[in-house]
């Protein structure tokens, strides 16, 4: 199993995260998914189809742009972030 580090943008709530985890649960190959709103950070573990830019994809296609992160990523902050910030996909 390979583990994929990706820093996703424009996640702002609960919602966000759902929506996240539900596009990258839809990529073939991938086993299992953490998403850290507060961080940003994804780790996505899945078998060795699965690809870094086939979950980009996916999560650009959803409107929350990924780049790929190293295995310690450096964007740990916890500022609170509020609700939607015109995110048309994650309000409620």
């Amino acid at each position: 199993m390979k583990t994929i580090n990706l820093h996703v943008s424009g996640m702002t709530c609960g919602n966000c995260v759902k929506h996240v985890d539900r596009a990258i649960r839809a990529v073939p190959g991938v086993q299992h998914v953490h998403v850290d709103l507060n961080s940003g950070v994804v780790l996505v573990e899945g078998d060795s189809s699965t690809t870094s830019a086939s979950i980009m994809a996916a999560l650009n296609e959803e409107g929350y742009p990924a780049t790929e992160s190293g295995p310690s990523p450096s964007n740990t902050s916890t500022e609170k972030k509020s609700c939607c910030m015109g995110q048309a996909k994650c309000c409620h």
